[in-house]
């Protein structure tokens, strides 16, 4: 680490990536003094659960895989020798009913199947593990839960929003959250 790094004034490596940290949550001392000793037990162990858990990157796509998320996400595994869980989840067909919402819904899933295919074979010629969950049903919901039933998961890729994110596109901002923080 360099002086400047120090003090912030380093150029970063990758601008466009965004990572953001969430505070960090810890147990009160005065509420475990004061209250109720088995939750606050049972927060500290799933904090140490947490701490202790392999470390896993959850790659959200919307079935469509873009290239640069993809590459991010094996370059981070790679880096922090971890496994990925790829996550497809829309909530496109839910807009329409009966017959329509069964084709778009098959549509998402077979999309998502052979791009998550693809993926997982390219990751595993590089050495790293991939789950892939496909999900139909509000993304924000999904990753909120997925990333609650697992407590390896650290890191969320996500596409870029809007419609300036393509996969042509020369240098796209990929965010990445940091859930290095207890989620309690």
């Amino acid at each position: 680490m360099g002086f400047t790094d120090w003090f912030g004034l380093a150029t970063k490596k990758n601008k466009g990536v965004d990572v953001q940290k969430i505070k960090k949550e810890s147990v009160d001392m005065g509420a475990m003094a004061a209250g109720s000793p088995s939750a606050a037990s049972e927060a500290l162990g799933k904090m140490i659960e947490q701490n202790n858990a392999p470390t896993k990157v959850l790659m959200v796509q919307d079935g469509d895989y873009m290239p640069q998320v993809t590459d991010y996400a094996l370059k981070m595994a790679q880096r922090l020798d971890c496994e990925i869980i790829a996550l497809d989840v829309t909530d496109k067909p839910l807009q329409f009913s009966g017959d329509r919402m069964q084709r778009e819904s098959d549509r998402f899933i077979d999309m998502a199947r052979q791009n998550a295919e693809q993926f997982t074979s390219k990751a595993t010629a590089h050495g790293i593990k991939v789950q892939h969950i496909i999900d139909i049903a509000n993304p924000e919901e999904v990753i909120a839960r997925v990333s609650a039933t697992d407590v390896g998961i650290r890191y969320v890729l996500s596409k870029p929003e809007g419609e300036t994110a393509t996969a042509d596109q020369q240098r796209p901002h990929v965010p990445v959250f940091d859930l290095h923080c207890s989620r309690l």
